[in-house]
């Protein structure tokens, strides 16, 4: 399973659509909140599942709810924006959220920084942004790769610019116990 991981695209479609041609192939898109406008933009120009939450630039709504638990990708999958989980001050309250939701992966935006961190079995993901990165200059997003092994998953995690290089101290592997 190979997804392409974006968050915070506050309206840069160009940039939106050129990270999903560079992550090809892919087997669906996550945007993690911050112009859900964008999330269906994508959906009607792609052929794959563009799945996304609201951020707090957007509203709620069934088909963009404020987090999402996803079970169909192998590991469970808890994808929100992070802001109601105060992600700028540390991921606490996320991992709280994962803890309740049974999440062994949290894919979230926000604090526009790209990020993946695997700590004590959960696996923290923010692809950064492509509008206005914080902490580089490039643009970014992630993919997420998802295998899986005899006893659980085995899991990747890349950073990229939307031109397709891959942000070299970006890799993190992990793997995740089945539930």
């Amino acid at each position: 399973m190979r997804l392409c991981l974006v968050s915070d695209t506050h309206r840069f479609r160009h940039e939106l659509l050129m990270a999903v041609k560079a992550a090809q192939p892919v087997d669906a898109v996550i945007h993690a909140g911050d112009e859900t406008a964008d999330a269906a933009w994508l959906a009607e120009r792609v052929r794959w599942p563009v799945l996304g939450v609201a951020g707090n630039w957007d509203s709620a709504s069934d088909h963009f709810p404020e987090e999402r638990v996803l079970t169909s990708f192998g590991p469970v999958l808890l994808v929100t924006h992070g802001h109601r989980d105060r992600v700028k001050g540390g991921l606490a309250d996320l991992r709280a959220r994962a803890d309740r939701t049974g999440a062994q992966i949290v894919v979230f935006g926000h604090t526009h920084r790209a990020m993946a961190v695997f700590e004590d079995g959960v696996l923290f993901v923010n692809p950064g942004s492509l509008s206005s990165p914080r902490g580089r200059r490039e643009r970014t997003f992630a993919l997420l790769e998802i295998t899986a092994n005899p006893t659980g998953y085995d899991v990747r995690v890349s950073h990229w610019t939307v031109t397709g290089h891959m942000i070299s101290d970006s890799l993190l592997t992990a793997a995740i116990s089945a539930k």
